[in-house]
């Protein structure tokens, strides 16, 4: 089967699944964990011989894991964390007599290096935004630091201008109230009540985060490591070159470990590049270059 089709059993165990899962997470989750597993049903439906996601095993899992999956170590612990939510639900509710996911192994985070979009490629995708939402959901995350789901849900009703703060619907549900840039005062007033980027397709009454990203993925081009999360890396870089206030970054950023917050804290390839271009050129080094140029070109 192609582009995620489900077989009707597995429809309805997803449907029932997802439900479970939005009595108690918000819909970001229960988005992200929809969508995992159902690539898994699908991968499920054209790998294996009983084709159903029921009937997986360990080996399974690790295959599924290893190759589908995609190679970003945050990507296997998204998928990773779908599976133990799935199979316990699944245990819980008599469709499967045990978990075979509980003997998956735990995977630590990559501690990986900030991603900062160019500001280049950001005015790039402002030429290319054809409508007001465009422009907004850029900066959002230029600007504000915002994920893709937080970006989603933003509504008008969390633009405080008196106090000139931004409430933002997190992950896990959790809000944190962040300033607001000033151009940002300037630009929210004038768009419509209620959210920002509306959407009568879904029940939520907006767009959803992989629409989101989906867009502003378009928007930069579609170019390998541009995404909305580079937005919110090149918020996190810049406030921290400007201000090495870790813990003020982690409230900003909404992190829930200033462990996380710390990958900013790595020097920004300008710097990088002052430090060595500061470095004085030695007595003698240019004549002896220009005598190996000579040398190279004659040889």
């Amino acid at each position: 089967m192609s582009d995620l089709q489900l077989s009707k059993p597995h429809q309805a165990i997803h449907d029932a699944f997802t439900t479970a899962l939005s009595t108690y997470r918000s819909p970001y989750t229960v988005e992200l964990r929809g969508y995992y597993l159902q690539r898994l049903m699908t991968w499920a439906q054209d790998t294996t011989e009983h084709g159903s996601v029921l009937r997986l095993t360990l080996e399974d899992f690790h295959t599924w894991l290893s190759k589908d999956v995609g190679p970003a170590i945050s990507t296997k612990r998204s998928a990773r964390s779908t599976l133990s939510v799935f199979y316990e639900w699944a245990e819980t509710i008599g469709k499967i007599k045990k978990n075979p996911a509980r003997k998956l192994p735990s995977m630590r985070n990559s501690v990986g290096i900030p991603n900062p979009c160019p500001t280049d490629d950001i005015q790039r995708a402002l030429d290319r935004a054809t409508r007001p939402i465009d422009v907004l959901m850029i900066l959002f995350g230029e600007l504000q630091g915002m994920r893709a789901g937080e970006i989603s849900r933003a509504h008008s009703d969390d633009v405080m201008l008196p106090t000139k703060e931004l409430r933002i619907l997190g992950k896990g549900n959790k809000q944190r109230l962040v300033p607001l840039h000033p151009l940002m005062q300037e630009l929210l007033p004038q768009f419509p009540t209620g959210y920002f980027f509306p959407s009568d397709r879904n029940p939520s009454g907006h767009m959803l985060p992989r629409s989101i990203g989906r867009r502003v993925r378009h928007l930069l081009g579609f170019q390998p490591g541009r995404n909305a999360h580079s937005l919110r890396h090149k918020f996190g870089v810049d406030a921290l070159e400007l201000n090495p206030d870790l813990m003020g970054l982690r409230d900003l950023l909404g992190h829930a470990s200033v462990a996380t917050t710390q990958i900013y804290t790595k020097a920004s390839s300008s710097r990088l590049r002052k430090l060595v271009d500061d470095i004085p050129e030695p007595p003698g080094h240019r004549d002896r270059l220009q005598a190996l140029k000579r040398g190279l070109m004659q040889g």
